[in-house]
């Protein structure tokens, strides 16, 4: 019998772990040992194992087990050929942000796989969940593995012993770089002791195998507009150049499928905010939810106008290509799948199409969103709020409100004031996705006044928007106070706490005060609308300082949250 090298995963729970404030401070060390091919057998040996990691057990099941389904058996043969070439195409997008992440993510990810005990397959689970070692809702922090005790900020974008410091000497040494280095689709590398910028399709060449899915699924695609989407993306994706796609993406009309695929969102590079990860959400159309909220579209230019700070700063040309998609998600992959699961996105983010079309296309995932208000919201509010308001709580207030958060995205500027050639998130650079996120939230639930001012909701309405509002943000608090989210959502709590339109009873439960609570949010919108205006990174910096911090009574709240789950577990679902 020829001898193997077996690898062993071995994780020590520190004899203090219940003692210290972040449960599970692993210490998980890889060992290689010399075996003659001898099997580890034993069902019981596996669950001694297993009891050794509660801690790790107990991150896992912060996360509720949830079947995401969608029906398509209405859809044509040609149309159930398109999603299945999709999701192929999907699951290469989801490699590709493996790849991004973090630079133990893959090793970490194959060498359990190759295991078959319990404690390899926990630490498995956990690890498909954060799509690596690192806690995506405890800071970040790694509880297996090996490397730095955190993800790195730059994500696997930038060498990890680059600093920011590094980055912007080069940068101002070498000005004809800047384009390159800033881009959002380059990877920077270090070579000859040098830094470097590769463009993504050279850096992943998996890319040109999701082009090809895309042109194969454009051959069965029956809309012509949908058909001519899939041939740009996949053009877009060979070259890095997205432009001409997204404005095509925009002209999609009538097509039953829907499919976002790509490098999209910046949040994964915490240390400048310029590199996008790839993620892909393969989705069809819910015509009954859609015609029901496609009111929305119709007031957007409303919204625009009737933002709360300098009229100077409000766009004349908005709203007019503004959709509303309400979808059930068939596939997510890559960036929104890792750790908390994204319910709604609005895109694209180039505001160069933005402005050409008049707005964003809002796809709303409604499957995901019923799931998370049924599993998070509601017993939230029932934890928190003060019975009389917890009452109100209201799925399609949630909706509502997640719709309006996306439609908000399209408000405001894309561009600095007096500067069309510096864009908000450049100016603002990592502090850009906190305030942005901040003001699709207080936008999303100020604009339900507005749309009762203008008869559309009636009272109720409103209640059901602040009760609903409430245990939302504390659900995405939840997500990680380091979180762009959490981050937008401590601001708006510790602001409207401040100002009094958030209040505690003396029953230790949460009451808002209706009186004042539209005109705090309104106060709090003007507050980062201006600072997006102005490109004010000190400003938002100052913002996300004294408001984007865990206070004690948002501490004691949190704590009472946790036999709620924190988000969905949809890793072997979909």
């Amino acid at each position: 019998m020829k001898c193997k090298n077996y690898l062993f995963f071995r994780m020590e729970v520190l004899n203090q772990f219940r003692k210290i404030k972040y449960l599970g401070f692993i210490l998980f060390s890889i060992l290689v040992i010399q075996s003659c091919g001898e099997k580890q057998n034993g069902t019981k040996k596996d669950e001694a194992m297993n009891k050794l990691n509660p801690a790790l057990q107990e991150r896992i099941d912060l996360y509720a087990p949830v079947n995401i389904t969608a029906d398509i058996s209405k859809l044509s043969a040609n149309e159930q050929k398109v999603i299945g070439l999709l999701i192929e195409a999907g699951k290469i997008a989801d490699e590709v942000f493996w790849k991004q992440t973090a630079p133990s993510a893959i090793p970490t990810r194959d060498s359990l796989r190759k295991l078959n005990t319990a404690e390899a397959r926990q630490a498995l689970d956990f690890v498909m969940i954060n799509y690596g070692p690192y806690d995506r809702i405890d800071d970040s922090k790694r509880y297996l593995g090996i490397g730095p005790d955190k993800r790195p900020e730059g994500g696997n974008f930038y060498p990890l012993d680059m600093t920011k410091k590094e980055f912007e000497d080069f940068i101002k040494n070498n000005p004809q770089m800047k384009d390159d280095f800033e881009s959002q689709y380059t990877v920077i590398v270090r070579e000859n002791g040098l830094l470097k910028a590769i463009p993504y399709h050279k850096a992943y060449p998996e890319v040109f195998k999701i082009a090809e899915k895309l042109e194969e699924a454009a051959k069965y695609a029956d809309n012509p507009s949908f058909k001519t989407y899939l041939i740009e993306r996949a053009k877009a994706l060979r070259t890095d150049d997205y432009f001409n796609s997204d404005m095509v993406w925009m002209d999609i009309r009538n097509s039953n499928i829907d499919v976002i695929i790509g490098p999209i969102e910046n949040y994964e590079d915490a240390m400048f905010n310029y590199k996008t990860a790839y993620e892909a959400v393969v989705m069809v159309k819910d015509e009954v939810a859609t015609k029901e909220l496609e009111l929305f579209n119709k007031h957007v230019k409303d919204f625009e106008d009737r933002l709360p700070y300098d009229k100077k700063y409000i766009r004349k040309q908005v709203g007019s290509g503004t959709q509303i998609n309400f979808v059930n998600v068939l596939y997510f992959g890559g960036d929104c799948q890792q750790g908390t699961k994204t319910i709604a996105c609005s895109l694209p983010n180039d505001p160069k199409v933005r402005e050409a079309k008049g707005g964003g296309k809002n796809s709303m995932y409604k499957n995901m969103m019923e799931a998370k208000f049924d599993k998070i919201v509601v017993p939230i509010a029932e934890k928190l709020l003060e019975p009389e308001q917890a009452k109100f709580t209201n799925k399609k207030a949630f909706m509502t409100f997640v719709t309006l958060h996306e439609v908000s995205h399209t408000l405001g500027r894309g561009y600095v004031f007096g500067n069309d050639a510096l864009s908000v998130r450049k100016a603002l650079k990592e502090r850009y996705s906190a305030i942005e996120e901040c003001k699709a939230d207080i936008l999303g639930i100020y604009n339900q006044k507005h749309l009762f001012d203008m008869g559309i909701f009636k009272s109720d309405d409103l209640k059901k928007a602040m009760a609903t509002y409430l245990p939302g943000l504390y659900r995405s608090i939840r997500f990680g106070a380091e979180e762009a989210h959490g981050k937008a959502n401590l601001i708006q709590l510790n602001f409207l706490f401040e100002k009094g339109a958030i209040m505690k009873n003396s029953n230790g439960k949460f009451v808002i005060n209706e009186d004042i609570f539209f005109e705090k949010c309104a106060e709090l919108a003007k507050l980062v609308l201006t600072i997006e205006a102005e490109g004010n990174y000190k400003k938002a910096g100052e913002i996300l300082e004294k408001y984007g911090k865990v206070n004690k009574d948002i501490q004691d709240a949190i704590d009472l949250l946790k036999s709620i789950p924190r988000d969905l577990n949809t890793t072997y679902k979909m």
